[in-house]
């Protein structure tokens, strides 16, 4: 599928200068509709925004494609690298929704041939179908490709790739036509179905906002572990003590569960507790294990050798250290 580009709100942005997460806290507040494209060596990630909600995403690896939920996580990480291109590009809400319904379409005519029918004969008859979907064109001899969307029978959109580089004028659709006449041709249909639902609002927030929650609770808690100089491991394993006492409440804390594990400075989490129980969960075990920690004679001092790190932390991390929690299970550190 290529993506039409529609009006270009930002293009080719470096992920080495540019926070991903930043970015689509202001496309939410500004209810964008379009869609975010992140591209790297080997890597292709589209964000669909429909009013300021992730929609649907799709994230392509070579040749290895995924869809949904999985793949804006995908993406979340790949944000977070440097050496990515970031563009932002704002479409109707009618061409968001068609694309989102596209992703993991079916195919209802495979690889037709350009010997047995033409493609302006193909689109009048899915026009007086009035078919929604899209018409995926690949030309055997160029490798030159092209797509075109349909939505109720009228073509909303087109766009065609040619040597690499999308053509980028308002009517690439005769250009298609003609292309394919030229050379053999091999056209694929796909149909949409716009009474789906296509995107769960608190899944795909979830999906995305885990790699950057994840990376937050790990600067934490290593910087915590780090400057207490911890080579008794008692910081490790006060808190594995505090996750088992609110594993009732918590489940993911539950050490049997082994869906959370701080190991060598690195947490890996494969549960699937929403960001806000991670992080009320991880706030509230963090604050009884230093609490606990720094309750012990021998450990009087250690809330004075966080105070640091505790600035640092918040210079770093700024509101979100009050997002997950933590100004309020451990204002000692964090609050104002």
């Amino acid at each position: 599928m290529i993506f039409p580009k529609g009006q270009a709100t930002y293009e080719n942005l470096n992920t080495s200068f540019t926070q991903l997460d930043a970015m689509l806290g202001e496309l939410k507040n500004t209810q964008f509709t379009g869609y975010v494209q992140l591209t790297a060596w080997e890597y292709d990630g589209i964000l669909l925004f429909d009013t300021g909600n992730i929609a649907n995403a799709f994230e392509q690896i070579k040749d290895q494609r995924r869809y949904g939920p999985s793949a804006a996580e995908g993406i979340a990480a790949k944000g977070r690298e440097k050496d990515g291109a970031i563009s932002v590009y704002r479409m109707s809400p009618e061409m968001i929704q068609l694309l989102a319904n596209l992703f993991n379409s079916d195919p209802i005519y495979k690889d037709l041939s350009s010997d047995l029918t033409s493609l302006d004969k193909l689109i009048a008859k899915l026009q007086n179908e009035k078919h929604t979907g899209y018409i995926e064109i690949n030309m055997t001899q160029s490798k030159n490709a092209a797509s075109i969307y349909l939505r109720d029978g009228q073509v909303i959109a087109s766009a065609y790739l040619v040597h690499g580089d999308t053509v980028n004028h308002s009517k690439p659709l005769d250009d298609i036509i003609l292309a394919t006449i030229e050379e053999p041709t091999q056209f694929t249909v796909y149909r949409a179905d716009l009474a789906q639902a296509y995107g769960d609002g608190v899944k795909f927030a979830d999906s995305f906002a885990r790699q950057g929650m994840i990376a937050l609770w790990n600067q934490v808690l290593q910087s915590i572990e780090t400057t207490l100089n911890d080579k008794t491991g008692a910081f490790v394993t006060a808190f594995k003590r505090a996750s088992i006492a609110n594993a009732a409440t918590f489940p993911f804390l539950d050490p049997f569960a082994a869906e959370l594990e701080y190991k060598d400075g690195n947490i890996q989490f494969t549960g699937q507790a929403s960001v806000a129980q991670f992080n009320e969960g991880m706030s509230q075990t963090l604050a009884q294990a230093v609490k606990d920690l720094a309750a012990q004679p021998a450990n009087k001092q250690w809330m004075n050798k966080l105070r640091p790190v505790a600035i640092q932390l918040k210079t770093t991390f700024g509101n979100r250290l009050a997002e997950v929690g933590l100004t309020t299970t451990l204002p000692e550190l964090f609050g104002s």
